[in-house]
């Protein structure tokens, strides 16, 4: 399951935050009650803006890339080097692999998405990053973290985040 809980309060923000949400291509319906959050963050004023994307399920990591793969690659690659410095291994990425293109097409290097991650960028720059591979309640629970005046719900044990 994936969750983040922490009983510490985000900062204050000031400036602009604009979030990213990527999702797998055709499931955007799936993660409605996230965009009708982010909606509510951005009338709220809580974020500045925000952007639904979309990438495969595998990205590849060579070859000749359409614009929106070479988007989805290279965030993907932010995203992982965000988590890396901070010692932690974005939760759903898969270690590079060869795979065929298509039913008959060529081995290409490739690497597995995590199912969904959502990104923060504070005045620009990447600021935290949510990935999500069984639900989407880690993102829920991270908009709630957005947001000072909410109420926080309190695990009863520590737990535990994995990237």
């Amino acid at each position: 399951m994936d969750t983040i809980v922490s009983d510490e309060r985000p900062t204050p923000r000031e400036g602009t935050v604009r979030i990213e949400l990527w999702v797998p291509s055709g499931r955007r319906a799936e993660f409605t009650p996230v965009i009708e959050r982010l909606d509510d963050a951005v009338e709220r004023g809580l974020v500045s803006e925000y952007t639904v994307e979309t990438w495969d399920r595998f990205v590849d990591l060579g070859g000749e890339l359409s614009p929106r793969e070479r988007r989805a690659r290279d965030r993907l690659a932010s995203y992982a080097r965000w988590a890396a410095m901070r010692g932690d291994k974005l939760d759903g990425l898969g270690d590079p692999e060869s795979r065929g293109v298509g039913r008959m097409g060529p081995e290409r290097p490739m690497r597995r998405t995590p199912r969904a991650v959502m990104a923060e960028y504070e005045n620009g720059v990447l600021a935290h990053v949510t990935a999500c591979e069984e639900c989407v309640g880690a993102f829920r629970g991270r908009l709630r973290d957005l947001d000072p005046t909410a109420e926080r719900e309190r695990p009863s044990e520590p737990v535990r985040i994995e990237w």
